[in-house]
């Protein structure tokens, strides 16, 4: 769902975290389950969603992620077709639960990116619990199972969560508008959830952190170093949002977009920035993954879009030997950037071919699941 352009992101050393993570124990990690995304699935005919899930499952992913794209009763049947297909295809599913239109109370305005500007603070929580306990219902009665639920996505936007500040960085009193905010949305939607005729087993993750780059001398969107924020959520006026009586936050939510100059490199140095942040408590899901312009391969190296793909998977194999990570998912299965050159950032091309960079995908895929 990271619908805006990415900005490469600075590979920043960071002594403490690399000897902190180079020093530590080799834990008992398994090879992290592969995913893929295709945002706005259930918009599409019935004819597409079943040959979308049939190829993510040719490509031997083991997760798929999307989410309802309305809440209309239309809206939820075709959501509930399109998790009936992917578990038809043995896929589990990764729900990602945004704030829509259709819970506030007044009219949003527009931001520059031509969409509502929504803030978490002023969403109408009776209303997303409505719309979000019918589509439950909805799931419940064709008798389908919710592995996870991520509540939110890319929060740390302005273009996501217009708490966050637009053109300067958040003050402490906008920070805690932006906590309040973004917790009582999790606590509604996690104890909504956890009910215990709902899908109390289901897991619950916290929302893709964007990491948005902000150039020196330039107006910031987004949230500083969004993975320090979310570790705020533990004690917010008092009150912890990861983990209390109710429910338990199963991890935190990441997206990583690489520089197509050194793939590798700027995953491993953000995913390390998070850690330092959040601790290893919890394991890292790597809901979105890619690249900030996968139109800048072949790179100086000449390396392809394919040997960039097995570098940041490389990259992320090596760093779950020692922190723990989760399912990861591409983004995604058609992205549809597509320069002069019919350079594709997806995984299929405008004909719904496979690209070369989907074998590679497709083979750390077929990797078992088994401890290293």
């Amino acid at each position: 769902m990271s619908e805006m352009k990415r900005t490469s992101i600075p590979v920043v050393p960071c002594i403490l975290v690399a000897l902190s993570l180079l020093s530590s124990p080799v834990l008992a990690q398994k090879v992290s389950a592969i995913g893929i995304d295709r945002s706005g699935l259930s918009r599409e005919d019935e004819a597409t969603r079943k040959k979308t899930l049939e190829d993510i499952r040719t490509l031997h992913a083991a997760w798929f992620r999307d989410g309802p794209t309305s809440g209309s009763a239309q809206g939820v049947a075709n959501f509930v077709d399109e998790v009936r297909l992917a578990k038809q295809q043995n896929l589990k599913v990764l729900i990602n639960i945004l704030q829509m239109d259709e819970d506030y109370d007044d009219a949003l305005p527009m931001n520059d990116h031509g969409w509502r500007a929504k803030k978490l603070s002023q969403i109408d929580l009776k209303k997303f619990s409505q719309r979000f306990r019918h589509l439950l219902g909805a799931l419940k009665e064709a008798n389908l199972s919710i592995d996870a639920v991520e509540f939110g996505n890319e929060d740390d936007s302005y273009y996501y969560d217009a708490d966050v500040p637009n053109g300067h960085s958040a003050s402490q009193t906008e920070l805690h508008t932006w906590l309040h905010g973004y917790g009582e949305f999790l606590k509604t939607g996690a104890e909504i959830l956890h009910e215990p005729n709902d899908y109390p087993q289901s897991q619950i993750i916290t929302f893709g952190m964007a990491h948005g780059y902000t150039a020196p001398g330039h107006p910031s969107h987004n949230l500083s170093n969004p993975a320090q924020v979310v570790a705020m959520l533990k004690s917010v006026d008092g009150f912890n949002y990861l983990d209390n009586a109710s429910y338990h936050v199963t991890a935190y939510g990441t997206h990583v977009y690489a520089s197509p100059a050194n793939a590798g490199q700027s995953a491993t140095a953000l995913l390390r920035q998070d850690i330092w942040a959040l601790g290893r408590n919890k394991p890292l899901w790597i809901t979105e993954w890619g690249f900030t312009d996968a139109t800048k391969f072949p790179n100086a190296k000449g390396q392809t879009a394919s040997q960039g793909m097995k570098e940041m998977l490389d990259a992320f194999d090596d760093l779950g030997q020692r922190i723990p990570i989760g399912p990861m998912f591409f983004y995604s299965y058609n992205s549809g950037l597509q320069d002069a050159e019919g350079k594709e950032s997806g995984l299929v091309d405008k004909k719904g071919s496979f690209v070369p960079a989907a074998s590679v995908l497709s083979a750390r895929a077929a990797q078992p699941l088994q401890p290293r």
